[in-house]
């Protein structure tokens, strides 16, 4: 299990979302016998919750779907630093790569 995070080009450091940094977040094991990466559009407010997530998006590797659901239940658990000048939505991606056992 391992989580990258990325965003478009020119758009700041790390997930895609330009001045935030990820603070904590939590590990939701797959319950199946596949491996492969699933990446994760987020949807961050402004004071660092994650309020929404889709699974599945273009640079997906495994689009299994007993991936799908602990990669959103995972990046719904990321919080990142509250910026009060960010705006109410921020678009950020998460990669989260699953392996056998994990």
């Amino acid at each position: 299990y391992a989580t990258a995070y990325y965003g478009n080009a020119g758009s700041g450091a790390g997930y895609g979302l330009k001045g935030r940094n990820k603070t904590s977040n939590q590990k939701f094991i797959q319950d199946c016998n596949e491996e492969g990466l699933v990446v994760v559009k987020i949807e961050v407010d402004n004071t660092g919750k994650v309020i929404n997530a889709v699974p599945g998006v273009k640079g997906t590797e495994n689009s299994a779907s007993c991936l799908l659901e602990p990669a959103r239940k995972t990046a719904l658990s990321y919080r990142f630093n509250a910026d009060p000048k960010a705006p109410a939505r921020q678009i950020g991606f998460v990669a989260i790569k699953f392996t056998l056992g994990q």
